[in-house]
């Protein structure tokens, strides 16, 4: 008697595995190797990346639905309640219904100023400087008569900083802050780690308990434990940006794909290391965010896979 072959995951099982990844990752347990674990499960069916995909985004939707909860000390979780969460996740999104909020730009939706994917946005401030804003960036702007403070929450901006009588140009961040009182900046950040670029004059960091000071063409990458040493920067490169340009050279693929995701809607995946390391030199046009990864794609004889509108992952040829 022949044996019946093996039966493809049901939506159910799917879901059910989708909702323990994502409790894993949400709750910031997951070991490295789990991470590529669940960059391979990403790639293995069309319908894993798809299922996380929807429970992702519709997680981030219901956070502006359901009421804010009292923070629980980090000594109180534990793996088995973080698949709670990711189970509660699931019920939570279904409640509030779909939506791109995440996907597409959602964060800080309530900043001072922001930017959806894509967009750039150029503002004045009170005090005469400006501010030229990438894509899915948001800031908070805090000025009086006597100071002048912005928050950077995510994303890159370009300062042009006057003389004040309000005194030094501050621009705070999870990484730390910098000051200037007459200079051209851009400064980018995403979570502990962010990269000062300076255009004209003089700008300082205070990070890491140290202070430094960059001048015109100089460059530095720091957290809030490390400060990065001092570099040239190529501010042709750098500020590429600003003329509707993204340009890469010698950089790594992760980065780049990082990059891009401030630029064209949907998240983007590498389950390969290797190829995630790989270096890339290319320059895309921020007016055509919809070719992007067909030019990366020639330029680096790769593969990419759609699930939906929203997930794509990268894959060696």
């Amino acid at each position: 008697m022949n044996a019946e072959p093996p039966q493809p995951p049901s939506r159910d099982d799917i879901s059910h595995q989708a909702n323990t990844w994502f409790a894993l990752l949400q709750g910031g347990m997951a070991t490295p190797a789990e991470r590529e674990q669940w960059a391979r499960w990403l790639a293995a069916d069309p319908r894993h990346a798809a299922a996380y995909a929807r429970l992702e985004q519709l997680w981030a939707a219901s956070a502006l639905a359901l009421a804010p909860r009292q923070p629980v000390s980090s000594r109180q979780w534990s793996r088995r309640r973080f698949v709670g969460l990711g189970m509660a996740a699931g019920a939570a999104a279904v409640a509030v219904g779909a939506g791109n909020f995440w996907l597409n730009g959602g964060g800080a939706p309530f900043a001072d100023l922001r930017t959806a994917v894509g967009e750039r946005r150029t503002v004045q401030l009170a005090d005469g400087s400006m501010v030229e804003i990438a894509g899915n960036s948001a800031l908070n702007v805090d000025f009086s008569s006597d100071h002048r403070s912005v928050e950077l929450l995510h994303g890159e901006a370009f300062f042009k900083v006057p003389p004040s009588a309000a005194g030094e140009f501050k621009v705070r961040t999870a990484a730390g802050q910098v000051a200037a009182s007459d200079a051209d900046f851009c400064l980018a950040c995403e979570g502990p780690n962010a990269t000062l670029t300076v255009a004209r004059r003089s700008v300082r960091v205070l990070a890491a308990n140290q202070q430094t000071e960059l001048d015109e063409g100089l460059a530095m990458a720091f957290s809030t434990t490390h400060a990065g040493p001092i570099q040239r920067a190529d501010l042709a490169q750098v500020l590429a940006w600003r003329s509707g340009r993204l340009v890469f050279f010698d950089k790594p693929l992760l980065a780049v794909v990082n990059e891009l995701e401030r630029w064209r809607p949907g998240k983007i995946f590498i389950p390969d290391p290797q190829l995630a390391a790989r270096r890339v030199s290319l320059i895309l046009n921020l007016d055509k965010p919809e070719q992007m990864l067909d030019v990366l794609a020639k330029a680096l004889a790769i593969r990419t896979r759609h699930y939906t509108d929203l997930i794509t992952i990268i894959q060696p040829a």
